[in-house]
């Protein structure tokens, strides 16, 4: 590689940091802030975080999003993806394809994680019980890979159809970034929990339970695959009818009256 690639490169990573980074730090600075101003109203919580889980969350943010800068980087390099589509149109049709592609992905990635063979590579993200809009990129080295996998995949092959739209991707990476960052955040933001309306969408103790029991609820921010799957607890409807007036859990095993195992 020549010094002029190598130079290339370097002020490709820049860039591409520069989003990653940006995207990061915005929403986990909006997840903090509606903790501290909402947190009294609508905490699904009331257990506190465990010694040095902060700590322990942040050096692996950190170390993700420095992954993810490096491998983005080498994978725009290389020309994987065909850009040039433009319009709202085309932006549109990007995004949900890459919504769709990874949603599907993830439930997957998540699951598999969870047998007995792979835990090891999850375990941990799942140090963290009760959690913070940290702990979304709180990931160990081969669930990290695997995640990264789901978000530049995807465009590479459908690419192999379609030219893909610059403006669609970004709006899709920071929805991801937004989604998986807040989303750990220990409030909860939706007031919907109707089953008819939460197939493509879920409230945040939906996520937050999978914390506490670990089973089930593998999917990212929607509700499908598990209801696809027969992975949906029964019981998370009535829990976050408590936590949004104002009753958050007390305990992690906190279980509703239509709770069955």
């Amino acid at each position: 590689m020549s010094a002029f690639e190598l130079d290339s490169l370097a002020d490709l990573w820049l860039r591409v940091f520069a989003i990653v980074a940006g995207a990061s730090i915005l929403s986990t600075g909006i997840g903090i802030a509606f903790e501290r101003t909402l947190g009294d109203r609508v905490r699904i919580w009331s257990v506190g975080i465990r010694d040095g889980q902060l700590r322990h969350e942040i050096k692996s943010y950190v170390v993700f999003v420095l992954l993810l800068t490096t491998c983005a980087s080498l994978w725009l390099s290389a020309g994987l993806v065909s850009f040039g589509a433009t319009g709202a149109a085309q932006a549109a049709l990007t995004f949900a394809v890459l919504w769709t592609a990874f949603e599907i992905y993830y439930y997957g990635l998540h699951r598999a994680l969870h047998s007995e063979g792979l835990y090891r590579f999850h375990a941990h993200h799942h140090e963290s019980h009760v959690t913070t809009s940290w702990t979304g990129q709180s990931l160990g080295l081969v669930e990290g890979l695997g995640w990264i996998a789901g978000l530049l995949i995807p465009p590479a092959l459908m690419s192999l159809v379609a030219e893909v739209s610059v403006t669609g991707c970004l709006i899709y990476f920071f929805a991801n970034t937004f989604v998986n960052l807040v989303g750990h955040a220990n409030i909860e933001l939706s007031p919907i929990s109707a089953r008819a309306l939460t197939w493509f969408n879920h409230p945040w103790v939906y996520h937050a339970l999978h914390h506490a029991r670990f089973k089930k609820h593998y999917s990212f921010a929607s509700t499908f695959m598990d209801r696809l799957f027969g992975t949906e607890w029964d019981d998370w409807q009535q829990l976050h009818s408590r936590i949004i007036r104002g009753q958050p859990m007390s305990r992690l095993n906190e279980r509703g009256t239509d709770h069955s195992a």
